[in-house]
Parts: structure tokens; C-alpha cells; sequence
């Protein structure tokens, strides 16, 4: 009955949090329970500029390249200077030639979010390739429309988009060894475990939850999506938000709907 009553708070808790959102902002809310099937989606399928999160995505078309035979993850790609991309990561400073493996560039663009590496990842497999996937797996309006640009895109090319619902379907896809062979799946959950930006979803979490995960991050956007994982279960969710003034604003609320979230796999008895 305790844990019953906990996980019950812990739904109402994350509608109070989301409703606690500054007037003039927006935000997409996609949380789902793997032991029981429950979900919550609020505005899930509104459609924000994805950032970083679309590489989850890529990650995913990456490893299904990798089955089919197309590639191998111990290729080496050369980092070409025309593909170097300022912003998060480190392959922008570093020499222009120099050889990584499909598996390290794929480890650079999902851990430490490096957008040349992102860039190599996606001209490696193919955006109709990635968007194919993404159809497949039933992500509605999340698509990647361009390689990385640095910013958001100006008028004219098309947008990388994104919707809490889409980014969880590929969460679940990821976990439930559907999104690959569970081999690979495996292997995307290694590379979303070791992700370095920590400040959203598991910036609060109670000893005993684990988090894995992407976040996105450009002007106005501040974006979080992952996996929560405690004695109670998994829990994959996603939050896109849009025009907090702050950002650590949005960092914030962010992360009191991650910690109202992990009361759901706590497994409180």
C-alpha cells in the first residue's frame, strides 16, 4: 500500500511541478512506467527545436547501421575540417585529420554531447536513414531536418525537431531492445549512462536512482531525456522546454520533475 500511495504522489507531484511553470514558457511532458504501462503526457506532442536530444535518434540508426552490416563500430573516420562544429564537446580544437572509431565518435556525441562527432555520425549513416528508423519506431513530429549548425537554424534550411513523446519512444525502444539487436542496445545504454551533463532530470536524485540520458541546450531551449532506474522499476521521460528567461530556471524545473519522477522507481514498500 506504501509504495502504491508513493508512486500515486509521485504522479500528482509532477503535475504540480508542471503547472508551477512560469506564465510565457512552454513545456512538453512525456513520462512513462515500464512495470505498470502508466504514462503521463502533457503537450508531449508539441513540437520544439530538438538540440541536442535528436541524437538519441541518430545513436539508434547508428546501431541499427552497425546489425545490418553497413559499418563496423571499429571503422575509422577521419575528422575533416569542414565538418567541425563550434559549441559542446572537443573535436572542434583538436587536429583536423585525426582517426576515431565509429564507437568513439558515437561515445563523444551522446556522453559529451560534441557536435563534429554528431555530424560524423550523421553523414556516416544518412539522414533519410535516421528519419526511416525514427518512422519505424513511431516518433511522430521528431525528425532531423539538417546536420548540426550551432545554433538554432535560421530561416531556410529545414529544423531538427523534437517531442517528449517521440524522444520517450525511442527511450523505450532503446531499453525494451527493439530500437537494434540487444546487443547494440546494450551498447547505446553504456554510452546514455556515461552522460557528463547532470543538471536537469538527475540533479536531485535520492541515492539509489540511476540516470541515463540526453539533454539538448541553445538559446531559449533547455531540454532533458532519459531513463530513471531504482527498486521499483525504469521510468523513461522526457521534458522540452522554451522561453524561460533563465536557465537556470528551466534547469530547475527540470529537475524537480526528475525528482518527482524517481519516487516512481523508488520501490518505496
Amino acid at each position: 500500500m506504501a509504495r502504491k500511495q508513493a508512486q500515486e504522489d509521485g504522479w500528482a507531484t509532477i503535475r504540480d511541478v508542471l503547472s508551477s511553470r512560469p506564465d510565457g514558457t512552454e513545456v512538453g511532458l512525456s513520462v512513462y512506467h515500464f512495470g505498470s504501462g502508466q504514462a503521463l503526457s502533457v503537450d508531449g506532442e508539441r513540437d520544439f527545436a530538438s538540440a541536442s536530444t535528436i541524437k538519441i535518434l541518430i545513436l539508434a540508426a547508428l546501431a541499427r547501421a552497425f546489425d545490418k552490416g553497413r559499418f563496423s563500430p571499429d571503422d575509422k573516420i577521419a575528422v575533416r575540417q569542414d565538418l567541425k562544429l563550434e559549441g559542446s564537446g572537443v573535436l572542434n580544437w583538436l587536429e583536423s585529420g585525426l582517426r576515431l572509431s565509429l564507437r568513439d565518435h558515437a561515445w563523444l556525441m551522446t556522453a559529451i554531447s560534441d557536435n563534429t562527432a554528431s555530424n560524423i555520425c550523421i553523414e556516416t549513416v544518412g539522414i533519410d536513414e535516421i528519419n526511416a528508423l525514427g518512422n519505424e519506431i513511431g516518433v511522430g513530429k521528431t525528425h532531423l531536418g539538417r546536420m548540426f549548425m550551432g545554433a538554432n537554424a535560421p530561416p531556410g534550411p529545414p529544423k531538427n525537431r523534437a517531442t517528449a513523446d517521440g524522444l520517450v519512444a525511442i527511450l523505450k525502444a532503446i531499453e525494451n531492445d527493439t530500437a537494434a539487436s540487444p546487443e547494440r542496445c546494450a551498447w547505446m545504454r553504456s554510452c546514455l549512462d556515461d552522460q557528463q551533463h547532470v543538471d536537469r532530470l538527475p540533479r536531485h536524485l535520492p541515492e539509489g536512482i540511476s540516470y541515463r540520458g540526453k539533454t539538448g541546450t541553445i538559446e531559449g531551449i533547455a531540454h532533458d531525456c532519459g531513463v530513471l532506474t531504482g527498486p521499483g522499476g525504469k521510468i523513461a521521460l522526457a521534458v522540452l522546454t522554451e522561453g524561460f528567461g533563465n536557465s537556470y530556471d528551466a534547469d530547475r524545473l527540470i529537475g524537480c520533475i526528475g525528482t518527482a519522477a524517481a519516487s516512481l522507481a523508488a520501490g518505496n514498500d
